[in-house]
Formats: C-alpha cells, sequence, structure tokens
C-alpha cells in the first residue's frame, strides 16, 4: 500500500482479476481520492479560449479583451488543470514556499499526459524561468519539477537587473512590470519558425506568460500557446 503524497493517509487500491493477468503497470495513484476531489478540476468545463478562465463568454474574458487591446502579437490559448482555489493555494504554499519538493509528484501525470494529448508533436516546451536568488533562496525551479519527465527547451532566463518575485506583486504591479526575461545564449536559431508551448505553474494575470511570449514571438517563434497547473 502507499501512503497519499497530501494527507499522509494510506491509499487503498483494489485490482481486478482481469488485471493481475494483463502484465499492465499499475498507475498507482500518488494522492487519494479524498485529496485530489478537493481539487477544482477544469476538465470538461466551458472556459474563456484566450486564458482558459473558467466560465461561459462569447467571445473572450474582459482579462483576454484587454491584452487584444495592449496589442498582445496574439492570444495565449492557455489551458490549465485545475482552478486556484484553496486546497490549490495551500498546495503551492507548501510544495513552493515551505520546499516540499517531492509535492511536484502530485500533478505530473496529469500534466504529462494533457501534453502528449494535445501538443505531441510539432511543439518545443519551454519553462518559465526562475531568478538566481529565487533558485538560491528555493533550491528548485517548481515549473521544471511539475515538467521534470518532459523533454524541455530551456531557452529563457531572467534578467540580471531582475524580477521581483511575482507572488509579491499586487495585480497593478504585475500588470505595469518590465520585461523580466532574457534569451538563453545558442537558442537564437532554434526558435525561428517553431510551435513553442510555454509552461508555468499559475496563470494569474497572464503578465508573465505575455512577457515570455513577445520575446519568443520578436525571435521569429511561429506560434506561443501555454499550459499551467492553476488558473
Amino acid at each position: 500500500m502507499k501512503q497519499c503524497l497530501l494527507c499522509q493517509k494510506r491509499i487503498v487500491e483494489n485490482f481486478s482479476f482481469k488485471w493481475l493477468f494483463s502484465f499492465q503497470t499499475s498507475g498507482i495513484k500518488q494522492v487519494c481520492s479524498t485529496c485530489i476531489n478537493s481539487f477544482d478540476s477544469l476538465k470538461g468545463k466551458a472556459v474563456c479560449t484566450g486564458c482558459g478562465r473558467p466560465g461561459n463568454y462569447q467571445n473572450y474574458c474582459t482579462d483576454c479583451e484587454k491584452w487584444v487591446t495592449l496589442g498582445a502579437a496574439e492570444l495565449l490559448c492557455n489551458r490549465s488543470l485545475y482552478c486556484y482555489n484553496r486546497q490549490m493555494k495551500e498546495y503551492f504554499e507548501r510544495f513552493k514556499f515551505s520546499g516540499d519538493y517531492y509535492l511536484r509528484l502530485v500533478f505530473q501525470k496529469e500534466l504529462e499526459a494533457k501534453l502528449k494529448e494535445n501538443y505531441h508533436k510539432g511543439w518545443l516546451f519551454v519553462p518559465i524561468p526562475v531568478s538566481k536568488e529565487v533558485f538560491e533562496k528555493r533550491g528548485f525551479n517548481q515549473v521544471e519539477g511539475l515538467f521534470e519527465n518532459i523533454c524541455l527547451s530551456k531557452m529563457l532566463s531572467v534578467k540580471k537587473i531582475s524580477k521581483k518575485q511575482q507572488s509579491l506583486l499586487k495585480r497593478r504591479e504585475r500588470m505595469q512590470a518590465a520585461q523580466p526575461f532574457e534569451l538563453t545564449t545558442g537558442f537564437e536559431k532554434e526558435i525561428k519558425g517553431k510551435n513553442i508551448l510555454l509552461l508555468d505553474d499559475i496563470y494569474t494575470t497572464g503578465r508573465t506568460l505575455y512577457h515570455a511570449q513577445a520575446l519568443l514571438k520578436k525571435a521569429g517563434a511561429k506560434k506561443v500557446h501555454s499550459v499551467t497547473l492553476a488558473r
């Protein structure tokens, strides 16, 4: 038996007689049903086609309409697995800020399945980076942890003049923040004409992802979309 990564209770799984002779891997769960059901899944729900915000929109949500007004090269067509509810907030507090790195395993399989299902061919997977200061303090990049089994193209880096930690910024400060990223040396030729999928943990205002998109489009990327764990 296995323990739930979130509540530490034992996970009991019932394997069928048919499965015992199927020679298939078990796909043993990392999280118990009670814990995983406390998260608000976006699967099957109506969402904004521009950012993945849940709801029924005739065109785009107000946030995406603002990005169009602000001159975004294209909308990110962001897709997320879950809403950012209280349980997700607590998850990130433990994972990102308390340093419980093993919690990266909770959603890994779902994120991998999402990429394989919808972005399996012709896409480069680019994680949003963290600054040197954040990495030294935290000890890891949470985005790379969530997608550690995916082949990542680390073509973005944070400028040395530095990006203030996004979780510490208010909404207006995020929207007005200057471009925090630069291209990693050696990736210039790899970007031209490519479809790029940005990977991040949370879509809040979209400011971080649109900064990354602007830089990659300027470098010649064909499409730049995004996938995040939470919205």
